[in-house]
């Protein structure tokens, strides 16, 4: 309960309701480390763009959230189906949501579309990347690769920013 009150605090969200929502967090099913088409060199999506990476570190072995904008030019929808970083061991889909007596929680989501000729962000409070199980200590200002993979096993690489949780929004 200690470690979900420190966590809870560090990513902004009431103590008591992210410890209920740790407790009851769905993890069935989350893509973890090695994501599909993760083997062999995956194409990377048409029309696909990601903008301002970064990654909230918080301290210890608590885990770390990545946050991104992806752009999608082309005419059809587009999914993203997971994600990977070989600085964490595992890294995983997961939305903050709120329930309807207003206690927020978070769980695992299998994919997220990505509208055509749309933006999807994921931002503190809503979709972001859990990054678990560091493979070293990071700082700040460390550049980490996140590969973001979508449907049909495409992927693309991209490079996020290490920031401190009080200096995470720029």
């Amino acid at each position: 309960m200690k470690e979900a009150i420190m966590l809870a605090s560090l990513l902004a969200l009431p103590p008591l309701a992210h410890a209920q929502g740790m407790s009851g967090m769905s993890m069935g099913g989350a893509k973890s480390g090695m994501a599909a088409g993760q083997g062999a060199a995956a194409m990377p999506p048409k029309n696909i763009s990601v903008q301002d990476c970064w990654i909230r570190l918080l301290p210890g072995s608590a885990p770390s959230a990545g946050y991104f904008t992806i752009e999608n030019s082309g005419d059809q929808p587009v999914s993203l189906a997971g994600a990977h970083a070989d600085a964490f061991g595992m890294a995983m889909l997961h939305e903050t949501h709120k329930d309807s007596k207003g206690v927020m929680g978070m769980s695992a989501v299998h994919d997220v579309p990505v509208p055509a000729k749309g933006r999807l962000a994921f931002a503190p409070g809503g979709y972001h990347v859990m990054l678990e199980k560091p493979a070293r200590p990071l700082h700040v200002g460390d550049k980490v690769a996140l590969t973001l993979v979508f449907g049909g096993g495409q992927a693309l690489t991209t490079q996020c920013e290490a920031r401190s949780p009080a200096g995470a929004a720029k």
